[in-house]
């Protein structure tokens, strides 16, 4: 039987068990919520197969929260100042421009010509600088970094969804991987 010299040891050893095991719960339950919404969420083990792709945002960023999160946040958050450049990783078309007041604000969907993902942009300052059904290159100015819909500071909210794509059955893929590639590479 394990002995104690404080009951202050024993409270910390019994938060800190508690602590791990909520932490492993949670991710848990986020992972299987995900899956039967979104068609499945990839976690760890992604490598970079998109590519040679450009990082979104064209400022100094920080990394904010990340897949999971621990409320089933699908994608990066990448913290920067409101008004930075918002460029498209990857050239494709255009697939959705819209505004979302309880979640993404404006945000813009494009259909990687050479990949096989949709890559969602999210949380612009205004309306995207694009329109549907447009084509677009690696790089091209898609809006500005900002903190509408359900935001709360200045960043990118980015996402990427397998085929067939965002919401229409595709499955979420962590982004972290491919950004810090992309990032590496435009140093």
């Amino acid at each position: 039987m394990l002995q104690f010299k404080s009951l202050k040891a024993l409270v910390a050893l019994m938060l800190g068990t508690g602590l791990v095991f909520w932490a492993f719960y949670s991710l848990g339950m986020e992972v299987a919520r995900a899956a039967g919404s979104s068609g499945g969420l990839s976690l760890a083990g992604d490598k970079p197969k998109a590519g040679k792709g450009i990082f979104p945002v064209k400022a100094r960023v920080s990394w904010g929260d990340g897949l999971g999160a621990g409320r089933g946040h699908q994608g990066q958050d990448l913290m920067a100042t409101c008004g930075k450049r918002i460029v498209a990783s990857k050239a494709g078309r255009v697939r959705l421009v819209d505004y979302q007041a309880g979640g993404a604000g404006n945000y813009v969907v494009v259909r990687g010509t050479d990949s096989k993902f949709d890559y969602v942009y999210m949380h612009m300052i205004k309306a995207p600088r694009v329109r549907k059904g447009q084509r677009v290159r690696a790089g091209q100015v898609l809006g500005y970094v900002g903190s509408t819909g359900r935001s709360s500071a200045c960043h990118l909210h980015f996402e990427m969804w397998t085929r067939p794509g965002w919401y229409r059955g595709g499955g979420v893929r962590n982004p972290r991987p491919y950004l810090m590639s992309w990032r590496r590479a435009s140093r």
